[in-house]
């Protein structure tokens, strides 16, 4: 049922955004006379806006929930450079970040691992996104790479709200929300496909947090074709 109305969903809201967007530009158009109409519609069609993207972000959601469920999101694993995926996701949530007044550092780095660049992408930005939507305006997130024996262990940390301990084990659960987060947009299921993402390549996900203190996650992904096999579903 979830998959029917997530992929049923996607065109009508496309639609909707197209329109809105369009909206938005022919009230920008409008002569002078019209200036008080317009900052009424303006703010109006702002409000549409935004609410049409919440709307795509929840079915967006949904859908990849769908298709990590049945098997259709397959991940084709590769030796890759740390930092192409670290440049990806600096890319997607940079501008994000800089909105909310919140500093954004990616560390270099030489290291390399053993996964797939899409699907991992997916998965730490899902956990980066966490980071900036849980941290206050002046705060920071930094993310960084070290090397290990069988696995390179990529820190995402933030001096954000943090997370109770008694929370930690419920946090990869799906549709999980913590009465804390309950001001932020979103369904409950990023942190549950990124674990589900990185699992999917034989690695795992930990974290460290305090309330009021901020919160470290931590990828691990297998450095080697070997690494991988060794360690099973």
């Amino acid at each position: 049922m979830i998959s029917d109305i997530s992929h049923q969903t996607l065109t009508p809201i496309a639609n909707l955004k197209l329109y809105a967007e369009l909206l938005q530009e022919t009230v920008c158009a409008g002569t002078e006379d019209e200036a008080a109409a317009r900052l009424d519609l303006a703010e109006l069609t702002a409000t549409l806006c935004g609410q049409t993207e919440k709307l795509d972000f929840l079915i967006q959601s949904l859908v990849k929930l769908s298709r990590m469920e049945t098997g259709l999101i397959g991940v084709h694993p590769q030796r890759v450079k740390i930092q192409g995926l670290f440049d990806a996701v600096y890319r997607e949530y940079d501008r994000k970040a800089a909105e909310r007044g919140i500093s954004l550092t990616f560390e270099e780095t030489s290291l390399e691992a053993f996964f797939d660049l899409k699907w991992t992408g997916e998965a730490l930005g899902n956990i980066v996104d966490n980071a900036v939507k849980y941290t206050q305006a002046g705060g920071k997130v930094y993310v960084s790479a070290q090397a290990y024996t069988f696995f390179v262990r990529i820190d995402v940390a933030d001096n954000g709200i943090g997370i109770a301990a008694e929370e930690f084990h419920k946090i990869f659960s799906r549709f999980y929300r913590s009465l804390s987060a309950d001001d932020q947009p979103g369904v409950g299921i990023g942190l549950y496909l990124a674990r589900e993402i990185v699992r999917a390549q034989r690695g795992y996900i930990k974290v460290a947090s305090k309330e009021g203190k901020g919160t470290v996650f931590s990828v691990f992904l297998p450095v080697a074709v070997s690494s991988v096999m060794e360690f099973p579903l």
